[in-house]
């Protein structure tokens, strides 16, 4: 008797199991799916409103007016995009997302997007860093060599506007490249710019740029394209070793941020004075060979 009895309570329990985990099991032949870069899918709806974009969405821009988010997708693109990269413009409001893929970033250029997106001041433009290592200095057809990519933005459309080109950063006394590039003159340095941020301020608009594969950080006046300042944040005798990635600047113009990747350590800039003030460590490792923090992407508190 209490053999059966313990099969009978065994039995209503694998089936409150088996009908709980199918109430669990989302029917999704009724769902809508967005398919996500990492090969994953999320149903809708879902929590948070999520939106498709290109491949790869590495980093995003808020319009001054708050009405847009721009993405920079930096992979190797999509089908729908051509196999180009984009930067897809999502409308806060609708909640519309348009993909605005670039012709210059197909999967056989010569640069590719990296890290930096920002608005101009008024909205007006739209920044974003290209960056190239196999041609630096932009010589062949199509290419662009390393520089800002700027954009004319109305409406939530993007327009192909100019291009700003950043020269090879001069390499300090004593210091070496590992960098192998045939078109690297002896002495200079592959700027390969990461993050930039609009500098506010008094004047023509600013902008400041950590290049990632010359160790240092430069601020470049946004209509000629001319170094203004150039800060040196390297830490060995080689180029790159510190490997600046991500930059943010203060309300008022006069401090900067500059996240050094491979240093474990965050570099503050005197933007008027136009020196590196302190560096901040962070984990430092105990050992030349152990792991460091990897300081990234930085933010303000208001």
């Amino acid at each position: 008797m209490k053999v059966r009895t313990l099969l009978v309570v065994l039995a209503i329990l694998v089936v409150v199991a088996v009908v709980f985990q199918l109430a669990r099991r989302p029917e999704k032949a009724h769902l809508t799916s967005i398919n996500l870069p990492s090969s994953k899918a999320l149903y809708v709806p879902a929590p948070g409103q999520p939106q498709p974009t290109n491949s790869f969405p590495t980093a995003d821009a808020l319009s001054p007016d708050g009405h847009y988010l721009a993405i920079l997708n930096n992979g190797y693109g999509t089908e729908q995009s051509g196999f180009q990269q984009s930067i897809a413009i999502l409308d806060l409001a609708t909640h519309k997302v348009t993909d605005f893929p670039d012709a210059r970033l197909g999967q056989r250029s010569g640069q590719t997007y990296y890290l930096g997106l920002a608005f101009s001041r008024d909205g007006s433009k739209l920044y974003a860093s290209m960056s190239s290592l196999t041609d630096p200095l932009g010589k062949k057809p199509n290419d662009t060599g390393n520089g800002i990519a700027v954009y004319s933005f109305e409406g939530g459309r993007l327009t192909q506007d100019r291009f700003i080109k950043i020269p090879l950063a001069p390499l300090a006394l004593g210091k070496k490249t590992i960098v192998d590039s045939k078109e690297l003159p002896k002495g200079m340095a592959i700027s390969f710019p990461a993050g930039l941020a609009v500098l506010s301020g008094t004047g023509g608009e600013k902008l400041l740029v950590a290049e990632n594969l010359a160790d240092d950080a430069v601020v470049l006046d946004a209509q000629s394209g001319k170094v203004l300042q150039r800060f040196p944040l390297s830490t060995a005798p080689v180029v790159p070793a510190a490997f600046p990635y991500g930059v943010v600047a203060t309300s008022d113009g006069k401090t900067a941020f500059c996240s050094l990747w491979n240093a474990s350590a965050i570099a503050e800039l005197n933007l008027e004075t136009g020196q590196v003030v302190r560096r901040i460590p962070l984990l430092e490792p105990k050992s030349p060979v152990a792991p460091g923090s990897h300081p990234t992407a930085m933010l303000l508190s208001p």
